[in-house]
C-alpha cells in the first residue's frame, strides 16, 4: 500500500478561514487519476484540514478538550468543516473518473489524550479490496480523556504507514528547507536535532506543523518523501522514481 497525503497548506489557504485551493485540488486530482488509471489501486489518500480545521478549532477554543455544550457544538462544527473540505477533494477525484470514497475519521478513530488508540481499519480495507480509493482526513475524533480532540492527517499517516510501502507528503514547498531556503535532501534520526533548528512552530497550527510531521515519520521503519505540488514530482514518487524532494528514513 502506498499512502499519499495532500497537506492542508497545499489544498487550502491556511491564512484564511475555510478557503480551499480548488485549482490546486483539481491539478492533484488529475495526477492521482493518471496513476489510478495505470493500475495503481493499492493507494490511500489522506488530506490535511488546513483552514477548514485549524482556524475552526481555534475559533471554538476546543484544542484542549470538550467540556461544555458550547464546545460540543464547536466539535460538530469543526467536523462538518473538515468533511466539507473532503467533499471538494472527493468530487475532484470523481470528476477525473476515480471512485473516491471519503471516510470520516470521526467514526473509525478514537484517541487518548490526542494520540490514536483505536483505529477501525476494516472499512478502509473493504473499500481497497473492492477497487475504490479511500480518502481520509484530519478531523475531530472521540478522546477517552479529553472527550474530543484533533486527529491530524499526519497521525493517520503514521498509523497507516506501519503497513505501507512508502509515504508521500505533498506540501506548498519543495521539501524541508533550512533557514537559508535550501532544500534538505534527507532527514534521519542522526541529523534531526540539527535539522529541527530550522523548523519553526506555528502558533495557529494545532497539529504541530512540519516539526510534528517529521517526529511522527522518524518513528516509522519506512521511507517517506516530502514534495511540493508539482504534478510531475508527485507522479514520479508514486511511480518509484527519483525527483526533487526531502527523503525521510
Amino acid at each position: 500500500m502506498k499512502i499519499l497525503k495532500l497537506g492542508g497548506s497545499a489544498i487550502t489557504d491556511k491564512k484564511a478561514y475555510k478557503k480551499a485551493r480548488l485549482g490546486q485540488i483539481k491539478k492533484l486530482a488529475k495526477v492521482i487519476a493518471e496513476i489510478w488509471k495505470k493500475g495503481e489501486r493499492d493507494l490511500v489518500i489522506v488530506h490535511g484540514a488546513g483552514s477548514f480545521g485549524h482556524a475552526v478549532v481555534l475559533k471554538h477554543d476546543i484544542n484542549g478538550g470538550i467540556n461544555s455544550d458550547k464546545q460540543r457544538v464547536g466539535y460538530a462544527d469543526t467536523h462538518a468543516a473538515c468533511s466539507e473540505l473532503s467533499l471538494f477533494v472527493v468530487k475532484a477525484l470523481i470528476g477525473e473518473g476515480v471512485p473516491a470514497i471519503s471516510i470520516p475519521p470521526a467514526v473509525i478513530i478514537k484517541q487518548k489524550n490526542k494520540r490514536i488508540c483505536e483505529f477501525r481499519e476494516g472499512i478502509l480495507n473493504d473499500y481497497l479490496s473492492a477497487d475504490y480509493l479511500p480518502v481520509l482526513y484530519g478531523d475531530m475524533v472521540p478522546d477517552n480523556e479529553l472527550r474530543g480532540s484533533v486527529c491530524s492527517g499526519d497521525q493517520i499517516m503514521a498509523w497507516l504507514g506501519k503497513n505501507a510501502e512508502f509515504l508521500v507528503f505533498v506540501t506548498n514547498v519543495g521539501g524541508v528547507m533550512d533557514d537559508k531556503g535550501n532544500l534538505i535532501p534527507e532527514i534521519t534520526k542522526n541529523n534531526f536535532e540539527e535539522v529541527s533548528k530550522h523548523l519553526k512552530e506555528s502558533p495557529n497550527d494545532v497539529t504541530g506543523a512540519m516539526k510534528g510531521k517529521i517526529k511522527e515519520l522518524l518513528d516509522l521503519n519506512k521511507t517517506s518523501y516530502i514534495v511540493n505540488t508539482d504534478p510531475e514530482r508527485v507522479k514520479a514518487l508514486l511511480m518509484g522514481k527519483k525527483t526533487t524532494c526531502t527523503k525521510i528514513k
